[in-house]
């Protein structure tokens, strides 16, 4: 079982860094032979962490049949309708088969419980908002969140999961939120789930490039869980985020559980780009090495809404198109952020605290043994704003994953023969 002590976790005792997959649509639309590759696949790369929505996530593909939470009505606008009186269970007996395959792999389910969706003023709900083609299902009334959050907690406990109270909701006052009826919702949320499940560790999922949790809701949650986003200030996001929060003095883990969705198209940038393995791998050791270096998340596009181009009625429609969940399983992200987790827990067993270089594209952290240093591009790095005397380092060539000894002459790291992006380790 996950413990939570001071920055970060542990399990068995040992320092657990968490690295997870996104994958939303799990429960709803997958098969029990995808699940079962699915999973092998990501244990092989070093994952021990998979992110699911506990019901169906509005803008991904339509469920299987018979692989609603509850009893569905459809509408011809496409909306639908559920009677969360009435929990399918035949949905959460699979459910638990999922969540068993997981346990036997020892890998942690981290489980949405009530999705913005599903509350009254979120953006999500906004009749022309972003994705205002997805079909979405009637808001959950008030009166009905204890007995629903009570079912699934109960349910699901034994798994010993992360829960993350919201899902995709901030707490900022802009359009199209309502900070009060959120908070009011999510207060609600996890004061019944810790009633069902008063040892689980518990956090929120906030929107893209958000900070702000009230402290109402912030003094219930065991870490700070946000998502640097998907927009062209994502990526500044991913450090500045971090950095605030230890800023002002928060001690416990911080975790960036959504940088870019590799394969998925940048919102808001022109000419349109599609992120890239570097553009992951970039915005993730940002985060890791700014404060957020509890554990990072990853997605693709296909697989966190589950696309299957071989069943027509589970392929996601609307303006941004993904790759078939295959495809996006031979992706390069997914082993790069294996190979992240693996230099932390290698090098920074003990944790880490950001330094300050003066420079803010290249990020450094201090451990207890090391110095590492991340630049997204290959130049010099002067160290001398960090009071250290450097003779030698090992440089690694993140595209290539191949390592570079090289001595360092007057505290400069020289330039090496690098294309893309490069860690620096420095033995103290």
């Amino acid at each position: 079982m996950l413990k939570v002590r001071n920055k970060y976790f542990y399990k068995d005792g040992r320092r657990f860094f968490y690295l997870a997959d996104t994958c939303w649509g799990a429960f709803t639309s997958m098969t029990m032979v995808d699940w079962k590759y699915y999973l092998a696949k990501r244990k092989h790369e070093g994952f021990n962490a998979i992110q699911i929505n506990v019901l169906r996530q509005y803008d991904s593909t339509k469920p299987l049949e018979g692989h609603d939470p509850f009893p569905i009505v459809y509408h011809e606008d496409g909306s639908y309708e559920y009677d969360y009186s009435s929990p399918n269970e035949a949905y959460f007996n699979n459910a638990e088969r999922m969540l068993e395959e997981m346990k036997k792999l020892d890998m942690t389910p981290t489980l949405v419980i009530l999705w913005g969706n599903y509350i009254p003023d979120s953006w999500m709900n906004e009749p022309n908002g972003f994705q205002s083609h997805a079909p979405k299902p009637q808001v959950m009334s008030f009166a009905q969140i204890k007995s629903y959050v009570s079912y699934v907690v109960n349910r699901f406990k034994r798994f010993d999961p992360i829960y993350l109270v919201s899902g995709d909701v901030g707490f900022d006052k802009v359009s199209g939120q309502d900070p009060e009826i959120e908070t009011k919702y999510y207060n609600e949320v996890i004061k019944a789930a810790k009633v069902a499940d008063p040892e689980g560790i518990y956090s929120f999922h906030i929107n893209g490039e958000s900070k702000t949790l009230p402290p109402v809701l912030e003094k219930q949650a065991d870490f700070f869980s946000y998502q640097s986003g998907h927009g062209p200030h994502g990526e500044e996001a991913a450090s500045k985020i971090p950095e605030a929060k230890r800023k002002d003095g928060y001690p416990g883990p911080v975790v960036n559980a959504e940088p870019c969705y590799e394969g998925m198209t940048q919102f808001g940038v022109s000419p349109t780009h599609r992120f890239s393995a570097y553009d992951v791998r970039r915005t993730a050791w940002k985060s890791v090495l700014s404060g957020a270096d509890a554990g990072i998340g990853y997605g693709s596009f296909g697989i966190w809404p589950w696309n299957d181009i071989y069943r027509p009625e589970q392929t996601v429609v609307g303006p941004l198109k993904p790759y078939d969940w295959r495809e996006c399983l031979q992706f390069r992200g997914a082993q790069d952020l294996g190979f992240l987790k693996d230099i932390i827990l290698n090098y920074a067993q003990d944790g880490l605290t950001p330094l300050n270089l003066q420079n803010e594209e290249v990020k450094v952290a201090e451990g207890s043994d090391y110095y590492l240093i991340y630049s997204p591009v290959a130049n010099p790095i002067d160290l001398s704003s960090l009071n250290i005397k450097v003779q030698s380092c090992k440089i690694y060539d993140l595209q290539s994953l191949r390592s570079i000894n090289t001595l360092v002459d007057n505290n400069i790291i020289p330039m090496v023969p690098v294309l893309e992006d490069e860690l620096v380790i420095i033995e103290k």
